[in-house]
């Protein structure tokens, strides 16, 4: 997906100043340079096969300084990221190939920390996720269009841990649940958008377990199935018609987790490209 491909190229970029300096033997007026000590020094670029400008920055004894510029080989920029005089501290802001902005935050190196936003192609905010050390850590929200939240999930080191909640577009709750090291883990209720219970268990590190109850939207009992590793003992009251009821929200919760359908793990969709 886009928004990981520019963060990832970002990354790269940088350790690729390190690759090109090994193959430059003479400074072409004053660009691309390395001291005694092979410390990257004052102005650097790189340049596509096409032709075109990969990126342009400022580096001090190996650290980037003040704004690098990385852009896309039809000349767009893909990324600006503004670093402070010591190196370490850096804002960015990332765009895709039409020259729109799809996300914005600070890094501490190489890494993203702290409060990142993403965008989608009409540049409404559609997620907001926290990071530490590159890895989400904290609260990560999922926005519809209309800016009310679809999802807010829990993070710790970069694995799904603590509460999950969905929402349907109008605000009302959908799903609330919990996970313990990214395993689905406790209570599961998945409720009408009139407020009323549909189903409601229990998970066990990712398996449907024990007793399991479902409801009319009225909020009367319709029917309940009794789990054991995840398969249902009742197989004559698991019709057709309720498995592909229940296999439906299971389909959404995953969908919800992603409704922009373009943004995933920054890191490693970037690395896709």
């Amino acid at each position: 997906m886009k928004i990981v491909r520019i963060i990832a190229a970002v990354l790269l970029a940088l350790g690729a100043f390190t690759v090109y300096s090994q193959n430059t033997v003479t400074p072409v007026e004053e660009i691309n340079m390395v001291d005694a000590e092979g410390l990257k020094q004052g102005k650097w670029e790189r340049i596509y096969p096409n032709g075109k400008l990969m990126y342009k920055a400022t580096f001090k004894d190996d650290k980037p300084v003040g704004e690098m510029i990385r852009y896309h080989s039809n000349g767009k920029m893909m990324a600006r990221i503004v670093y402070d005089e010591a190196g370490v501290n850096g804002q960015g802001e990332l765009y895709d190939e039409n020259g729109r902005k799809v996300a914005e935050g600070r890094y501490i190196g190489n890494n993203k920390e702290g409060e990142w936003l993403f965008y989608n192609s009409k540049g409404v905010l559609i997620s907001r996720e926290n990071y530490k050390d590159n890895l989400k850590d904290g609260e990560s929200y999922t926005y519809y269009e209309n800016g009310k939240p679809a999802l807010l999930t829990t993070w710790k080191d970069g694995v799904q841990q603590g509460p999950e909640t969905q929402w349907y577009s109008s605000g009302a709750t959908r799903v609330t649940t919990s996970f313990t090291n990214g395993k689905l883990h406790g209570p599961y209720t998945v409720y009408f958008e009139n407020g009323n219970r549909e189903i409601y268990g229990m998970y066990n590190m990712d398996q449907l377990d024990g007793t399991w109850f479902f409801f009319t939207a009225l909020g009367q009992l319709d029917y309940k199935l009794t789990f054991e590793n995840g398969v249902p003992k009742e197989q004559d009251i698991l019709e057709l018609r309720e498995n592909e009821r229940f296999s439906e929200f299971e389909k959404n919760r995953g969908r919800l987790k992603d409704p922009e359908h373009f943004k995933d793990d920054p890191d490693s969709y970037m690395m896709d490209r």
